[in-house]
């Protein structure tokens, strides 16, 4: 029988005094959840935040003021001080760790998101806690997950977790910001999504944290679309992980989608960078949301960027509305010149299609409930 999995995330926030340097009181509690939670049968990948703050309290810089290759080099610091609190902590319970830093290029790679699989995999067969976190020391812009949130997002569909579990200084998604009103409500459910939800999230709320309750809500979406059950919660509150784990309310939990993507096409759908943009004809828009079809040629109108055959490209309306991601078998060079002969009023004969409806996945909401439902 297989095991159930948890991929915790770990904000800064939970794991942080009021100076900003890494609490070992608090991260021992937090590890003590987690090992209870692995005495009942699951197993758990860690996802933690917390090296740059762990670099920043050793060097004694002050994080408010620190430019990006000066947070580097605190994350190179902190990143051993880190894993070194964790494995001493485990240790009491006789509980291996293993360290796994990723970029998202490691993510937008095919090939190494199976890598990634595997090793994870291989570890939690082993007893192992795998504890993750972005390679801060080497991310720049383009290759940055931008938050942990979304990471761990990423490898509960990596592992094919059972469970996402988003912990932070707050006990779920409020209708308005707790802090400053006092007729704020938690919502203990969300089973759809709305525009509203969007402005519930508001901003980041911790000063050490690079997220909030924003990009929880983007990493709650990435795993109920993959058919995980996600849930924002306190990670002060006792017992959180067995409780997460039994599904009680104790915070806000996204509830799945019924129906759940292939791997292949949630990995294209949240994991890999477009590179460029086909824009469709009203025609082919209709094709491929309504009767979830091949994008062939004929439906092209323009292209966007430059990109080889195999890229995984945007495809947008004639108004610019991204309603899906695809993975191109012509270039853009090659699709600019069958483009001008059509305008010239040559033949153009393409013996293949330019996004198979196998490499094709919706990305617009609307888009996607039209093909879900029939509608």
């Amino acid at each position: 029988m297989r095991a159930a999995k948890m991929v915790v995330k770990i904000g800064s926030s939970s794991l942080t005094d009021a100076s900003g340097k890494v609490d070992e009181h608090r991260l021992a509690r937090l590890v003590g959840e987690v090992h209870r939670v692995r005495e009942a049968g699951w197993q758990v990948v860690l996802v933690s935040s917390g090296a740059v703050a762990a670099g920043v309290g050793r060097l004694g810089w002050r994080r408010a003021h620190l430019t990006m290759p000066e947070k580097q080099a605190a994350a190179a610091v902190g990143q051993g001080l880190l894993i070194g609190m964790y494995e001493t902590v485990f240790a009491r319970f006789g509980v291996p760790v293993g360290q796994v830093l990723l970029s998202r290029a490691d993510i937008q790679s095919r090939r190494r998101f199976i890598h990634i699989r595997n090793t994870l995999t291989t570890l939690l067969a082993r007893g192992v806690v795998p504890i993750v976190n972005e390679n801060d020391t080497v991310a720049v812009e383009e290759i940055r997950f931008g938050d942990n949130d979304t990471l761990a997002a990423l490898v509960a569909l990596v592992v094919e977790a059972d469970r996402l579990v988003l912990l932070t200084d707050t006990d779920g998604l409020y209708t308005a910001d707790p802090r400053t009103h006092a007729d704020a409500r938690r919502i203990d459910h969300v089973r759809e999504w709305t525009p509203d939800l969007e402005r519930m999230a508001g901003g980041s709320g911790s000063a050490v944290g690079t997220g909030g309750m924003r990009t929880k809500l983007a990493a709650a979406r990435i795993a109920v679309e993959a058919g995980i059950p996600a849930l924002v919660a306190a990670s002060g509150a006792e017992d959180i992980l067995l409780r997460a784990a039994r599904g009680e309310p104790v915070g806000t939990w996204f509830h799945p989608q019924p129906s759940r993507l292939p791997a292949k096409k949630l990995w294209m759908a949240h994991g890999t960078k477009v590179e460029g943009a086909l824009i469709l004809d009203d025609g082919a828009v209709r094709a491929i949301t309504e009767q979830a079809a091949s994008l062939l040629f004929p439906g092209v109108a323009a292209v966007e960027g430059e990109f080889r055959e195999g890229a995984v490209v945007a495809c947008k309306t004639m108004e610019g509305r991204v309603i899906a991601k695809g993975m191109v078998h012509l270039s853009s060079g090659d699709l600019r010149v069958l483009l001008e002969r059509r305008a010239a009023g040559r033949p153009v004969h393409v013996d293949h299609e330019v996004v198979h409806r196998d490499q094709l996945v919706l990305t617009d909401a609307d888009a996607v409930a039209k093909v879900t439902t029939g509608h």
